[in-house]
């Protein structure tokens, strides 16, 4: 049995004879994993296809319950890559990281497919916002998830004109009018207009994080979140070193 998907390069795994295994995100949102044999041999037809976030034609042969198809074709759409470019390509390693962790074989969610296709297209066009790109995708994973409540209004009090100074589990968005918090621990000054910022624009006009305090903060609350949530990724490990 033969299936054929739009899909995106997750991870590429290196195996036995110059094969690789790659995972994909397809166009329903769903994780799926092949077997591309002999891919990294010189003579290989398509190993330029298997780079991380590349936009593909895929098609596998398995049975349909089988945990590892043969990959029996791949052709590149689009690439986000850009020779040189070091910072576009961490973050494209650590999106592909998440993206791989996050999706689930068997479970479809076509917001996924969205959301990484378009901030893949975001780097190709915009590479030196690569790191307002990833907050963004950030940003937009949790909330497929469903860990991040809305903004506009306070979850203790219902108020939606006074600052946001905390993010609770049991309230979510927190204000100043209602929860005392020491100002070392508090969100800095527009902190929610951030997050409307967030909420509101496409992602090639996605706010720079570096650009305010507010920012930096969400930035690093947002995404030490999506990291307990998916585990240690290496990616950031590399991205935070390099970028140092």
């Amino acid at each position: 049995m033969i299936r054929t998907h739009t899909a995106i390069v997750l991870r590429p795994t290196l195996f036995q004879e110059g094969g690789l295994v790659v995972s994909f995100l397809t166009e329903h949102g769903e994780r799926l994993v092949g077997l591309a044999k002999g891919a990294k041999k010189p003579s290989a037809k398509w190993v330029s296809s298997f780079e991380p976030l590349s936009l593909v034609t895929v098609s596998f042969f398995g049975k349909e319950h089988v945990e590892l198809r043969r990959i029996t074709r791949c052709e590149l759409q689009h690439s986000p890559l850009i020779l040189g470019h070091l910072e576009s390509s961490l973050v494209a390693a650590c999106l592909a990281d998440l993206f791989d962790r996050l999706a689930k074989e068997g479970i479809e969610d076509d917001r996924l497919f969205r959301l990484l296709s378009a901030c893949a297209r975001a780097l190709k066009r915009t590479p030196d916002r690569a790191m307002a790109i990833l907050a963004y995708a950030e940003h937009w994973l949790l909330h497929c998830l469903g860990l991040l409540p809305h903004p506009r209004l306070c979850g203790r009090c219902g108020r939606e004109d006074t600052p946001l100074v905390l993010l609770t589990e049991d309230h979510g968005w927190c204000c100043a009018a209602c929860t005392p918090t020491d100002p070392s621990e508090a969100l800095p000054s527009g902190a929610k207009e951030y997050l409307r910022l967030l909420r509101t624009l496409p992602v090639e006009e996605a706010p720079d994080p570096e650009s305010s305090e507010a920012g930096r903060a969400i930035t690093r609350l947002l995404r030490g979140m999506l990291l307990r949530e998916v585990g240690a990724a290496r990616s950031y490990e590399v991205l935070s070193r390099m970028l140092a």
